[in-house]
This record gives C-alpha cells, sequence and structure tokens, in this order.
C-alpha cells in the first residue's frame, strides 16, 4: 500500500511539474513551443537560417570495390577513389597459386643482350661503286 500511494504522490508530482512547465511560456520565461511540445517544425527555411552542425561534412563519391574473387561492388565512399582493390588472404590459396603470386611481387631481373658485332667492314670494297670527279 505504501509503495502505490508512493507512486501516486510522485505521479501527482510530476503531473503538478508539467502543469507549471506550460505555463512558462506564458510568463515570458520560455519560448512557446518548446517545453509543451516535443516535435521540431523544420521548414524549407531552416537551412538558410542555420549553419550545418557537423564538423566534418557527409560528401561521398561513388566508388567500385574489387573483391579478392574478381566481383566489384559500388559503394559511396568518403575519399574521391575510382576504384579500391581488396587485398588477396594467401592462406587460403593452394601452395602452387601461393608460390606464382609471391613470384609476380618479386620485381623482375632486366634481361641483358650483349651483341658481338663481327667488324669485318671493308671501306675499299665499295670505293668502285662512287663515282669520282
Amino acid at each position: 500500500n505504501q509503495q502505490n500511494i508512493l507512486l501516486i504522490q510522485t505521479g501527482l508530482i510530476f503531473l503538478r511539474v508539467l502543469k507549471m512547465l506550460t505555463k512558462l511560456p506564458l510568463l515570458g520565461l520560455v519560448r512557446p513551443g518548446i517545453v509543451s511540445t516535443g516535435q521540431r517544425f523544420l521548414s524549407s527555411n531552416t537551412a538558410a537560417v542555420v549553419k550545418v552542425h557537423r564538423s566534418i561534412y557527409a560528401r561521398r563519391y561513388p566508388t567500385m570495390v574489387v573483391l579478392p574473387n574478381g566481383a566489384t561492388i559500388n559503394i559511396n565512399y568518403h575519399e574521391p577513389r575510382r576504384i579500391i582493390k581488396l587485398p588477396l588472404d594467401l592462406s587460403l590459396l593452394s601452395e602452387a597459386e601461393r608460390k606464382a603470386r609471391l613470384d609476380k611481387r618479386k620485381p623482375k631481373q632486366k634481361i641483358r643482350i650483349e651483341d658481338e658485332v663481327e667488324d669485318n667492314f671493308n671501306a675499299r670494297k665499295y670505293l668502285k661503286y662512287i663515282k669520282q670527279k
């Protein structure tokens, strides 16, 4: 019984406080509509009056994500990137595929081709074809 009486008393106190809060706009202590209603009235003019309260603006860029299996997903990313390729988990590959992938990562060695030119050119051999004045 005492708990019920206490609940009723706190409920009555809450109702009295609520009634007082609804009278505050009439007294000029609080702007009307803030205490009595829990809603915000947004309109098209709100953006013209108020600045955007964000430290980071929500600009998103269309980006294609390439999964390790080759599938692609289109997402909106916070940085201007065209393609993002996710890394491949090497532990899931077979031994031959892993070795082939690791070999592709190593720098390719340049093949040097050394030409040995046989220099047996004789210019006197072609003098007979040159016209003399």
